[in-house]
């Protein structure tokens, strides 16, 4: 029952995707997806440490991007835990639980990652910015 409803939700969101109500299986697929929050290390305060771990962060963010294996990544706005999201183009969590421990503000305990399979279209993604 719980695979039919989350299939089903899953072609929900794709017609919303533009594909449709004929969605298949076929044109879906698993990916891993990371919510990030707060970690127990976390502090407010904007010391060197914490721009240091950011630029870390950032510049983690940017390498697994450049592998293709991040599809996309953002912060959430507002003060909350949750601090952002990962798209990882895997469907194998454990995989993606590597690549983010790789992340220094991860290691750090400034960040947490709670990692889920994500049932979407294939091929997913952000398209570059228009040129002018």
């Amino acid at each position: 029952m719980y695979r039919r409803t989350f299939g089903l939700s899953a072609l929900a969101a794709a017609g919303s995707l533009g594909l449709g109500a004929s969605a298949t299986a076929q044109e879906m697929r698993f990916y891993v997806m990371g919510m990030l929050y707060r970690g127990p290390q976390w502090t407010a305060e904007a010391t060197e440490e914490v721009k240091k771990l950011q630029e870390g962060h950032m510049a983690n963010i940017n390498k697994l991007a450049g592998e293709k294996k991040l599809i996309l990544a953002g912060p959430m706005a507002g003060t909350g835990d949750l601090r952002g999201i990962f798209v990882f183009d895997t469907d194998d969590v454990d995989k993606a639980r590597g690549w983010c421990e790789q992340d220094p503000a991860v290691k750090a305990g400034r960040l947490r990652v709670e990692l889920h399979k994500w049932y979407a279209a294939k091929g997913i993604g952000v398209l570059p910015p228009a040129k002018r």
